[in-house]
């Protein structure tokens, strides 16, 4: 397979949260590239021509295999993949599309590390971390997806971050056009939602996030997430609203009237 296959395949593992799968795959990428480079062999003599510079490929399979220590928490080799994307200036020949490459790896390796250290606990650096995604919007629906969860985690309470970040939170709940990448970031985003929401007896406001995961999760045929929002909602049935029980009811008639038996 050639490269820009196998970044595709990172992609689709990512939004599968399949991590172990998704080293493996950053590992194979890695290793075709390093040995593209040490050996200065022509791409073209074994693989289709990327279409991308080389370093593209070299940085995105450490970026990866970072995303996915960081997901098992292993936080110290998540920070040394991160260490070495963070620096690709010795990558050569350099041009100038070779030069954007290493740029991005170096802007997206700050919010990265301070990612990581935040969900190893070192929570004092959030606030950092919030200036940093004010200052750099297209960072704030990744960065959210670790601010819930340190919050889960520690216990801590973010109602203050979540009303910064509230017209990013509206536009990921309302935007139907989403990618494979996009739509992993909302049905995380919800699910982190409701237990922090649940954490915070602010059952209302869980229940109302539940209801959106369900029928996201329906439409998008997430079975894993969609199980979720069905045992969360009758965990939290005592505290629904007849509104939102009967919104639970249309939803479930209308899967049955899907259902041939």
């Amino acid at each position: 397979m050639d490269l820009d296959v196998v970044t595709k395949m990172l992609k689709m593992t990512y939004s599968f949260e399949l991590w172990d799968k998704l080293l493996e795959l950053s590992d194979s990428l890695y290793k075709r590239v390093q040995d593209i480079y040490e050996y200065r062999r022509d791409i073209s003599d074994q693989y289709t021509k990327p279409s991308r510079h080389l370093v593209y490929y070299y940085g995105y399979s450490l970026l990866m295999k970072g995303l996915a220590y960081k997901e098992l928490e292993h936080y110290g080799e998540a920070l040394r993949c991160i260490d070495q994307y963070s620096d690709l200036s010795w990558f050569k020949p350099l041009d100038e599309e070779a030069l954007r490459e290493v740029r991005y790896y170096k802007y997206i390796s700050e919010p990265n590390r301070l990612e990581v250290l935040l969900l190893s606990g070192e929570t004092d650096i959030l606030r950092h971390y919030v200036e940093f995604l004010r200052e750099n919007p297209k960072e704030v629906l990744p960065g959210l997806m670790s601010i819930i969860k340190t919050a889960n985690k520690f216990n801590l309470n973010i109602d203050h971050e979540l009303t910064l970040f509230s017209q990013h939170i509206s536009d990921l709940l309302n935007n139907s056009s989403q990618g494979v990448i996009d739509t992993s970031y909302l049905h995380n985003f919800l699910l982190g939602i409701i237990k922090y929401k649940i954490a915070h007896s602010d059952y209302k406001a869980a229940i109302d996030y539940t209801l959106r995961l369900l029928t996201s999760t329906d439409k998008l045929e997430n079975d894993k997430f969609y199980k979720q929002a069905v045992v969360y909602f009758e965990s939290l049935r005592q505290f629904a609203s007849a509104e939102q029980v009967d919104h639970f009811h249309l939803h479930i008639t209308n899967i049955m009237e899907r259902v041939v038996i």
